[in-house]
């Protein structure tokens, strides 16, 4: 293995979209992106990652982790009552180029 193999990066801060119809929720999950050490972009354009909740609008050019729904071509897809570390790992997956799918998710 290479040097640059085998080299870990030190985790980085995200900007992060969140989408959500239900504004207890969307405050929730602002919550967590905060306590995660991220930052909550206030728009689509601005963010590294978009988080849903339930179906997410349809934007090109960022990724999005969406929590419950039905779109399976997003790159990130987690159950609805995924946990704060779940979340956080998937926002961290989809903005570096992974895919990421719960085993709940796809039930």
């Amino acid at each position: 293995m290479s040097d640059a193999t085998t080299q870990l990066v030190a985790p980085r801060r995200l900007r992060v979209a969140i989408h959500a119809a239900d504004p207890l929720r969307r405050a929730a999950l602002r919550s967590l992106i905060v306590n995660a050490d991220h930052d909550v972009a206030d728009s689509t354009e601005a963010a590294d990652v978009v988080l849903c909740d339930g179906d997410c609008p349809s934007t090109e050019g960022r990724p999005f982790v969406m929590l419950g729904g039905a779109d399976t071509d997003l790159a990130g897809l987690l159950a609805s009552d995924a946990d704060a570390n779940q979340i956080d790992a998937a926002l961290r997956a989809v903005a570096a180029g992974l895919i990421v799918r719960s085993s709940r998710s796809i039930l």
